[in-house]
């Protein structure tokens, strides 16, 4: 096999807990620099809507964040509330705005991009 392991991602727009770690990261430079990550490191990058949830919008992440009214990856019980739930809907009703796949719904998307991968 011929594939990489380790593959780390960041998907702020349907990830609550991806998405409140680059707001800190943006939001606090002092906190930020304790780990040598300076402000160019991380201030040009937006969401970038990859799914599409009826209800939620383009980025679920951000919504449920804001509903919830999650302020840092210290809300850690209304973190796990956000990730159930955008997940859950996510795959369930959400439809692939990107890639070959852009128009199917995730939960049939899936198994292909899985398929691809292995």
């Amino acid at each position: 096999m011929n594939k990489g392991t380790g593959v780390v991602t960041s998907v702020p727009s349907d990830a609550p807990d991806d998405y409140v770690a680059l707001k800190t990261l943006q939001d606090k430079p002092d906190y930020a620099a304790k780990f040598d990550i300076t402000p160019d490191m991380v201030d040009p990058f937006q969401v970038v809507p990859i799914i599409e949830i009826e209800g939620y919008g383009d980025a679920s992440a951000v919504f449920m964040c804001e509903k919830l009214k999650i302020k840092s990856s210290k809300d850690k019980a209304k973190l796990t509330q956000a990730k159930d739930e955008t997940y859950l809907k996510g795959f369930t009703m959400g439809v692939m705005k990107v890639g070959p796949y852009a128009g199917q719904k995730v939960s049939d998307a899936k198994p292909k991009i899985k398929e691809e991968m292995i």
